[in-house]
């Protein structure tokens, strides 16, 4: 029977003996892997200030009188809107740009997107109010409503992209989006600085803020999101370009 089955001419080396995995205490899919580090300290650093600043220069408007709102106390109703709506869609950011967590809650990242999109609408339509009626005149009027319409089309655009399975550029759009909905932080603080330094007067300050508060950090999006591809090593463009859509796979 042996010489049947030939097992005795069959060499050692053709059944490798299989190692068992080291034991450890923790199980390899509870680890956290290396590359979650970075962004995670980014992210939480990033949410420190956004709190730091939400605390200085928004939360204030919670308190609905006269001494909180000041010359905004005729749109008191249409600031509180924008500001709430403003500071919901700026909380939920960092939650869903939390490496692990649209995998392991994917139906809370899909409430969490729809909620922020939703605070855009409600804060774009009270922004756009607000830069209609304002006392810093027409140039800052102009830079608050160009700010607002490049919130809302970039918060349309990353729906309209995760409704078609298109994962990359849905994520692209999140990220502008998110950076213009930093942009009305962005806006007080600048105004701030500048006042701190007393440079110009109170119109000119926020005046150069509506436009720098955002053009700039757009900017500086858009080249860390399109410079990653053209400087992306020639294999990687190769995978991104073989790997099929979500549309090909369906089909």
């Amino acid at each position: 029977m042996w010489e049947q089955l030939n097992l005795r001419d069959i060499p050692n080396e053709a059944m490798p003996a299989v190692e068992a995995p080291p034991v450890t205490g923790e199980h390899p899919e509870n680890r956290t892997p290396a590359k979650y580090w970075e962004p995670r300290l980014i992210l939480g650093g990033m949410t420190l200030g956004i709190l730091f600043c939400l605390n200085t220069s928004a939360w204030n408007y919670f308190d609905v009188s006269e001494g909180s709102y000041g010359i905004f106390w005729p749109r008191r109703n249409w600031l509180y809107f924008h500001v709430l709506a403003g500071t919901v869609a700026i909380l939920i950011g960092p939650v869903q740009f939390w490496p692990g967590v649209k995998q392991a809650y994917p139906g809370l990242h899909r409430v969490l997107g729809v909620l922020y999109v939703a605070s855009i609408g409600v804060g774009g339509g009270a922004a756009y109010y607000l830069a209609l009626h304002t006392d810093f005149g027409w140039m800052f009027s102009v830079g608050m409503g160009s700010m607002t319409t490049a919130w809302v089309i970039s918060a349309a655009l990353a729906t309209v992209a995760i409704c078609r399975q298109m994962i990359e550029q849905h994520r692209e759009w999140m990220v502008r989006s998110y950076v213009l909905t930093l942009g009305f932080v962005l806006l007080r603080l600048t105004g701030s600085i500048l006042d701190t330094f007393d440079v110009g007067t109170i119109r000119d300050r926020f005046t150069f803020a509506s436009w720098i508060a955002w053009s700039v950090p757009l900017m500086l999006t858009e080249v860390i999101l399109q410079g990653r591809k053209v400087l992306a090593s020639r294999e990687k463009q190769e995978q991104r370009i073989e790997a099929p859509s979500p549309q090909t796979m369906r089909l």
